[in-house]
């Protein structure tokens, strides 16, 4: 397997991931519990919906910026 198809199938298990937590963010904050500081922090009473969304679209934009070999510099220097 070359690195090309490597980076393809990191990016497709980050898309996969991030799109999860972005679907499923009312399931994870019913099993996790809502996070206090995000409710704080976003100021409104979603907040803990909007951080497990964030979460996912920092997975999908880092498996983009992976597969199309811009974080190359920060990972093999």
């Amino acid at each position: 397997m070359g690195i090309v198809a490597i980076k393809v199938v990191v990016f497709l298990l980050a898309l996969v991931v991030g799109f999860a937590f972005i679907i499923w963010a009312e399931p994870l904050v019913r099993f996790f519990g809502k996070a206090e500081w995000a409710e704080r922090r976003f100021r409104t009473s979603g907040g803990s919906y909007l951080l497990w969304k964030l979460v996912g679209l920092i997975f999908i934009l880092v498996g983009f910026l992976f597969v199309t070999g811009t974080l190359d510099p920060i990972l093999w220097p």
